[in-house]
């Protein structure tokens, strides 16, 4: 069944150049979380949406043999029924010809899903461009960096579990608004050293037998494992930030973290499935009766918005 969240090639047709047919689809999920600013997803939503796309990728990484390599918001698209597609499209056209114009300013497409019912919506996967198979990965340097899994940013072989790691940002972007790591870089170290500091103090310290086992572990440690350009680290469990700064309570917050520590741990041989993860009881849970922003928290407590100096 997995076959039928990922993206499905219609045909192809060689001319002067090969195009490439695919099924209609709406817009991005990258489109659906601006639309609700940064107070994320409602719950029912997330849960549909995460239990077809760990389908789509139990197919790849399965039946295929593929590591996608990129899994993020805008590489999963909406499958939107025919009446919201057609009315997409009808205002798609409208607005484009408004600004050939000169009537209206581009504005995001995010605007137009407003009437679309959300719980009617479905997710494929898409964009299988930088795709490689488990057997013959392509490049050292894959994913968005937000996105991208700790064996990857210290250069260490990857296969299919790196997808999961990213589908696990993909999960916590989904439900807060937020991304979970957000690195940015300061005046004495990169980006990579951000992003290796947080995932550090969101997840804990990492295992020598994984730093060493990198011939370059001291591009970004020193012989004691510590960090060689960030000293000062600021430790909070994934389960408390859920509770400090996005006011989940503890009934709300166990359960999620329960379902995404595994898809986060450091080594990848130990790290959960798709298979597993479609299985955890948190994506099968019934959500309460509650309003979508009884999730979301104060934005200017967002555990990315503070920079390092």
């Amino acid at each position: 069944m997995g076959i039928a969240f990922s993206l499905s090639l219609s045909e192809s047709l060689t001319f002067l150049h090969v195009c490439l047919v695919f099924e209609l689809l709406g817009p991005s999920l990258r489109c659906l979380l601006r639309s609700h600013g940064a107070q994320g997803l409602p719950l029912p939503f997330v849960k549909k949406a995460l239990q077809q796309v760990l389908a789509g990728l139990q197919f790849l990484h399965t039946n295929c043999r593929i590591i996608h390599t990129d899994i993020k918001p805008e590489n999963i698209l909406l499958q939107l029924d025919e009446e919201s597609l057609q009315k997409l499209l009808h205002d798609t056209a409208a607005w484009s010809q408004s600004i050939n114009l000169g009537l209206k300013k581009p504005g995001i497409l995010a605007n137009q899903l407003d009437h679309c019912n959300i719980m009617k919506m479905g997710v494929k996967i898409a964009d299988l461009g930088s795709a490689c198979w488990t057997y013959k990965p392509l490049s050292k340097e894959i994913q968005t960096q937000p996105y991208r899994a700790l064996e990857v940013l210290l250069g260490l072989d990857y296969s299919t579990p790196a997808d999961i790691w990213s589908t696990a940002c993909l999960a916590f972007e989904m439900v807060t608004g937020e991304c979970l790591f957000e690195p940015q870089a300061g005046k004495y170290f990169s980006k990579d050293d951000d992003h290796v500091a947080r995932i550090i103090e969101l997840l804990g310290r990492i295992p020598p037998k994984i730093i060493f086992s990198w011939k370059q572990s001291s591009k970004f440690f020193s012989r004691q494992g510590a960090l060689l350009r960030i000293s000062r680290l600021f430790p909070c469990t994934l389960y408390n930030t859920l509770m400090d700064r996005y006011n989940w309570t503890k009934h709300e917050a166990a359960p999620f973290t329960s379902f995404l520590l595994p898809m986060l741990e450091y080594t990848p041989a130990k790290r959960t499935t798709a298979v597993k993860c479609l299985q955890h009881p948190w994506l099968s849970t019934q959500c309460p009766d509650q309003p979508c922003d009884s999730f979301s928290g104060d934005g200017t407590q967002n555990i990315n918005l503070f920079h390092r100096t």
